[in-house]
């Protein structure tokens, strides 16, 4: 009996030794097992990390505008780093989530493909644009040039025009010589002489020449004589006339010559009152065709 329960405790200690090596197998293997699968698990995450870290460097590579693609790609740049902090910080325990995580990031990964695709597609368009504005803006700069030169041009021909017309109003006008003029004194034979004293001064002669002209067309041209004493009153006055700059003045006489562009000789008698003459500096102004020509003067004693 007591060599039966002695047999019956050794196998109870055999099996309960060989249940202890089996369940320390079990526990070495399950180890064994865990470790491999940690190992798996860090890989796995340093992977998901790269290509996030991939993902973040290309979106970091593009410029930033205020326009709504500009702002699309900020949100996302904001996720893919807020999903590479949230895989790095996963534990072992939640191996599980990797596999999400990574159907997740394919989907992220084709999302970035469409809209770098559609990033390019717009910065092509942009740069035709700029190229397109560039092109425009050196056009009307071109124009600009042209208009500016144009404008100069223009201000260079009305300058000449000017002058042009200046020559042209200046060759249309007939010269005259040198005046001549002399206090004339009436004898009783009718005939008149020269005097110096205003008391016997009965008339006034006054003589020059039409000089050459052969741009201006030949025809009768009005000549008007004027008289003026030291107050500028008109001596022997006949009525007003308009000149060709508008002014109008008084004259004492006026004559019409026969012109064709060949020097002509003009002399101009005025009769005046021996009463109204003093003594003083009388000035003749002589008027051709409308245009002040010259003066001359004569002093009575």
């Amino acid at each position: 009996m007591i060599t039966f329960i002695k047999l019956k405790n050794n196998g109870l200690a055999a099996f309960l030794l060989l249940l202890i090596i089996a369940i320390g197998y079990l526990s070495y293997q399950n180890a064994e097992d865990y470790t491999e699968l940690k190992d798996v698990f860090e890989l796995e995450k340093k992977e998901l990390e790269s290509e996030l870290n991939i993902l973040i460097k290309e979106y970091e590579k593009v410029s930033y505008n205020k326009d709504e693609t500009s702002l699309k790609l900020r949100e996302e740049l904001q996720k893919i780093i807020k999903l590479r902090d949230t895989i790095h910080n996963l534990k072992a325990t939640d191996y599980g989530l990797i596999r999400l995580y990574r159907k997740r990031i394919s989907n992220l990964v084709e999302e970035n493909k469409k809209l770098f695709a559609r990033i390019d597609s717009l910065r092509i368009i942009n740069t035709q644009l700029t190229t397109k504005n560039d092109s425009v803006k050196v056009a009307l700069v071109q124009k600009e040039d042209i208009n500016t030169r144009l404008k100069y041009k223009n201000r260079f021909l009305n300058q000449e025009k000017r002058v042009l017309s200046e020559k042209i109003a200046t060759a249309e006008i007939i010269e005259i010589s040198s005046i001549k003029t002399e206090a004339m004194k009436k004898k009783n034979s009718g005939r008149h002489t020269s005097t110096s004293r205003s008391r016997k001064t009965d008339a006034f002669k006054t003589e020059f020449n039409l000089l050459e002209n052969k741009i201006i067309s030949p025809g009768p041209k009005p000549i008007h004589i004027q008289i003026t004493d030291e107050n500028n009153n008109v001596i022997a006055p006949v009525k007003k006339v308009k000149l060709k700059n508008n002014n109008k003045i008084l004259y004492s006489d006026v004559l019409m010559a026969d012109y064709h562009n060949k020097q002509l000789s003009v002399i101009s008698f005025i009769d005046v009152n021996r009463d109204s003459i003093n003594k003083g500096i009388y000035k003749i102004h002589v008027f051709v065709d409308g245009v002040y020509s010259g003066n001359t003067d004569v002093k009575l004693k």
